[in-house]
């Protein structure tokens, strides 16, 4: 019993990693679209600069880093309790979740297309769905 509920602990910290990697990435670009694009060293060191000096000019920037940090605390647990090549593979979940995240958050407005979601496995993960139901 006790490994079944050590399992159990170590699945839900690699689901909280997931979780908080998508969401750190999704905060950083909401940032970054306030932010505008980085096109020079200039720009760089402005918002390098510019964030650690007023930090609430690139709130969103600030939130995702420290959601991101977070993540790779829980991260570090998972890496204590799971071999890597069960846990690593498990971390691909955050790119659907960004991608649905990027497309369901209205301040990001990405566009669901076919092209993305067979970038992101969705349009396989319905198609083994549908097989598994005949």
């Amino acid at each position: 019993m006790r490994l079944e509920t050590r399992s159990l602990n170590s699945a839900g910290l690699l689901v909280l990693t997931v979780s908080l990697m998508a969401a750190g990435q999704l905060c950083m670009r909401r940032g970054m679209l306030a932010f505008g694009p980085i096109e020079s060293a200039a720009a760089f060191g402005n918002l390098v600069w510019g964030g650690i000096i007023s930090p609430g000019a690139i709130p969103f920037v600030w939130l995702g880093m420290s959601v991101y940090a977070l993540a790779i605390m829980v991260w570090l647990q998972v890496l204590s309790r799971m071999d890597l090549s069960i846990a690593f593979p498990m971390m691909s979940l955050s790119y659907v979740l960004v991608y649905l995240g990027a497309a369901l958050w209205p301040a990001l407005d990405e566009a669901i297309t076919v092209g993305r979601l067979a970038g992101t496995g969705l349009i396989m993960c319905g198609v083994a769905l549908v097989a598994q139901s005949r």
